[in-house]
């Protein structure tokens, strides 16, 4: 009988991603940026508890935005059509867009957002950063929100690996999301993400400190993600299998240590019990189906789009730098299907390139080449591919390249 749920559990989850298949091939991204809300003059991390803190701005905003939601009695959440706002664990300030086909209309909603929060921070002497990590406070002195999800992470984490609390507390991202057709655009676009993901971490990385001093190498938060728990982060195993697809991202899900389960009476924390442990007698219903998603992360992820979550927070033109650079590389099949031929690599080439990108920036090498001949690469066919002047949006890009620098080590040198 286990052996049915299985079967059927695991086509549960096969049909989900089947239904999020884009029959129109319509293509549109999403993006979601996390920002790390600071004292100006200190650079300290302003808390969710304290006078005039992250929750005392949240209840500010809710006053403009037509929805809203809380946990308990604390509210936690904000959004109208456009956008939502969120929180991540130690109150950092995520700002997820609607997905959009136009890049224009994104910053455009993004730039909405930053009309209705900046006088509200300016008049508390605040500053919206939009980078990798905590410029200034360390873990240790930062307090999770009031969700009950993040304590259990928490407790998780501390056996996982070394990092979890890090990752948690002092980190922020740039996310964006794109749509696949069938399976098969899929499984083509799952790949790409992957084997462009060295050259997208190098030319976002935007982490110059990491627990109040400077940062010597690249990628820090490559590194952080590194020791968080290696059976929810990095890279899928049997990514470039022949048989991978939707069945293969279901299996790993179904083997998942989930570590926690919401009821309808509260949250229960299940540490290292697995989706087919929970499940093996049950079948999965959409609001488990929705958690279970929720607790992987990987690189690229998958719901109804992939996710694509290497980048650091960084600064608006190099997000709009991003998302041309995305668009222009995805949204074209024959663009995706001649880097996969081009460069027929393994995990460990990933891996590896990943490595000589942290100890030696754009002087390391992706597959064996020069790294900055392999992202002028990207950067040339993402142009080529891009439409109404979305070229000039990499603009930002190709001066982090000329240079041979990144906005982490750009930020060091001013200081």
């Amino acid at each position: 009988m286990d052996n049915d749920y299985k079967l059927q559990n695991l086509e549960i989850l096969e049909q989900h991603f089947r239904e999020g298949c884009k029959l129109n091939c319509v293509q549109k991204l999403g993006m979601e940026i996390e920002h790390i809300i600071v004292h100006r003059k200190t650079r300290e991390a302003v808390t969710y508890y304290e006078e005039h803190g992250i929750g005392w701005i949240l209840q500010k905003l809710k006053a403009v935005f037509p929805h809203y939601y809380y946990e308990d009695e604390t509210l936690l959440g904000l959004y109208n059509l456009d956008y939502s706002v969120s929180l991540e664990p130690a109150a950092q300030f995520e700002v997820s867009i609607v997905p959009k086909e136009s890049i224009r209309v994104i910053m455009k909603i993004y730039q909405s957002f930053l009309q209705i929060i900046e006088p509200l921070l300016e008049a508390e002497d605040y500053e919206l950063l939009t980078i990798g990590y905590q410029p200034k406070s360390k873990v240790d002195d930062l307090p999770l929100i009031p969700k009950q999800r993040y304590q259990y992470m928490d407790d998780y984490f501390k056996t996982s690996g070394t990092r979890g609390r890090n990752m948690m507390r002092g980190t922020a991202a740039t996310q964006v999301s794109i749509d696949y057709c069938c399976e098969q655009d899929f499984v083509r676009k799952y790949r790409t993400a992957y084997l462009v993901m060295p050259a997208l971490k190098l030319l976002s990385d935007n982490t110059p400190v990491f627990e109040g001093l400077p940062y010597p190498d690249h990628l820090a938060r490559t590194e952080i993600w590194n020791h968080v728990d290696s059976k929810r982060c990095g890279i899928l195993d049997g990514l470039f299998d022949d048989d991978f697809g939707f069945h293969t991202y279901a299996e790993y899900l179904w083997n998942l240590p989930l570590i926690f389960v919401p009821t309808p009476e509260g949250s229960v924390y299940t540490g290292n019990q697995r989706v087919c442990d929970i499940w093996k007698d049950r079948l999965i219903d959409a609001e488990d189906l929705d958690h279970i998603l929720s607790m992987t992360f990987l690189d690229v992820r998958v719901k109804h789009y992939v996710e694509i979550r290497g980048a650091d927070s960084m600064p608006f033109e190099y997000m709009m730098a991003y998302l041309a650079l995305i668009k222009g590389l995805f949204f074209c099949k024959d663009v995706t299907k001649g880097l996969l031929q081009r460069y027929p690599v393994t995990i460990g080439d990933i891996r590896e390139s990943e490595k000589s990108l942290q100890r030696y920036g754009y002087q390391g090498k992706i597959y064996g080449q020069p790294a900055v001949k392999f992202i002028e690469e990207l950067l040339n066919l993402a142009e080529e591919h891009l439409e109404d002047g979305e070229g000039m949006c990499l603009l930002p890009f190709r001066r982090l390249l000329k240079h041979r620098t990144t906005l982490a080590k750009e930020w060091q040198n001013q200081k």
